[in-house]
């Protein structure tokens, strides 16, 4: 991923409000809004016409709106590793154009980094917790599958009804042990359904 904020597609500047932009660019330059004639977005800098004067460029860098859309960035991030990409990114930009930033842009950037990355941590822990809770349910919901394939296989090489009755004393004992699951109830219904199997067989 590039570390540049704009070729990355973190910051997109032109889609930025352009009413905004001016009024920023305006206050800025220390000059009128009106006094702007046009404003063109260039890759990573903005072409102000003024007024009676000629051109000059500003840095999207030194917009409160750079340092929003970079907080919203932060903000919206929805998963860890991106963060972290999204870190870096943040600290070689600061680097690279040391002149371009203030010391409250920096701070606003690290302390939302660091509210976002505590938030994925508790996340990644509330999630550990919540497996760790169902890991018991689901082990054994594993150990009934098992049990449940291998009686529904049994039943099916069943041919006769003697064997059934002799198999279901057995089977409704055994399901017993799963009668705290939902799915306990199915193993007596894989014993009724191989029995009216067998009576359609031989009607």
């Amino acid at each position: 991923m590039s570390h540049n904020l704009i070729k990355a597609g973190v910051i997109v500047p032109s889609q930025w409000p352009l009413a905004r932009v001016w009024l920023e660019v305006a206050t800025l330059l220390s000059i009128a809004p009106r006094n702007i004639e046009r404003l063109e977005f260039w890759q990573h800098q903005i072409w102000v016409k003024i007024e009676q004067k000629k051109a000059v460029f500003v840095s999207y860098r030194r917009l409160p709106l750079w340092k929003e859309t970079g907080l919203d960035a932060i903000k919206n991030c929805s998963d860890r590793s991106y963060l972290d990409q999204l870190g870096e990114m943040l600290s070689l930009e600061v680097k690279q154009y040391p002149n371009q930033y203030d010391t409250s842009v920096l701070e606003e950037w690290r302390s939302a980094w660091a509210q976002k990355s505590q938030q994925f941590k508790r996340e990644t822990q509330r999630q550990t917790q919540e497996e760790e809770r169902l890991r018991p349910l689901r082990e054994r919901q594993q150990t009934f599958q098992q049990w449940h394939d291998s009686w529904k296989n049994v039943l099916h090489y069943c041919n006769s009804f003697d064997g059934l009755e002799r198999f279901a004393p057995e089977l409704q004992q055994q399901s017993q042990e799963f009668a705290d699951l939902p799915e306990g109830e199915t193993a007596m219904q894989l014993w009724h359904q191989r029995w009216q199997e067998l009576t359609q067989a031989t009607a």
